[in-house]
């Protein structure tokens, strides 16, 4: 009797304290996508996908190389003997990591808050990220450190980002500037859209096509969440 009783006991007490399934859904087709391009030769840029939280992997069994956090960036660099001294995130959300692990890595975060599929109609967000760029480039302290850039993919905005910044500062043209980002990115940008306007951003800078004014929304201009900044 009392083996039995103590047998059911055990029994709940096990169901009880059975570990809950991991909940937190990586974001819509990041696991498609390589955590880290190779840094963009000519430039301090290097493009990724969003780090995770732990949190993301509690429980899901991955393999060590699809778990993909600040950390393993960090690490990463360090293997390679190069430094990442200023991160820039472009996502529209804060539920991916907490940006402070950045300063723990002694390395300087922007946020630019920029909704998914609108970059290319946001002139503001173009002249934000090129104003940084350029005060991380121009700072002799930074040596030369790498710029980490990324989105949810580390595809569509940060490419149209980086490629703006190489067109507007570098003169390159919009055909390398493309060529040039996904060949280190390792993946196509996918929108469009996005290479259309970098071609017209080419014939703007050459003053052959007149460019509309921003159309940034009310959130983003008067937000002052949109461009945040923590130092390590």
């Amino acid at each position: 009797m009392n083996h039995s009783y103590n047998n059911h006991r055990r029994s709940r007490h096990s169901h009880q304290h059975r570990p809950r399934q991991n909940l937190r859904r990586f974001p819509d087709r990041w696991d498609r996508y390589d955590n880290v391009g190779r840094d963009i030769e000519g430039t301090r840029f290097v493009p990724f996908k969003t780090p995770l939280d732990d949190s993301f992997f509690y429980g899901k069994d991955l393999p060590q190389e699809l778990q993909f956090g600040v950390r393993s960036l960090i690490n990463m660099a360090r293997q390679a003997n190069k430094e990442i001294g200023l991160v820039i995130d472009l996502t529209n959300t804060d539920r991916y990591y907490d940006k402070t692990e950045w300063a723990d890595h002694g390395v300087k975060y922007i946020k630019l808050n920029c909704p998914g599929h609108e970059v290319d109609e946001r002139e503001d967000l173009v002249e934000k990220f090129i104003d940084v760029v350029k005060e991380f480039v121009e700072n002799p302290e930074n040596g030369t450190k790498l710029i980490g850039v990324h989105c949810t993919h580390g595809l569509n905005r940060t490419g149209y980002l980086i490629c703006r910044y190489l067109i507007d500062v570098e003169n390159y043209t919009a055909a390398d500037a493309i060529s040039v980002f996904e060949f280190y990115r390792g993946h196509p940008m996918e929108r469009p859209k996005y290479k259309k306007s970098l071609y017209d951003a080419e014939l703007y800078k050459k003053g052959l096509l007149p460019r509309q004014e921003s159309e940034s929304t009310e959130e983003g201009a008067g937000d002052s969440s949109a461009h945040q900044t923590c130092t390590p």
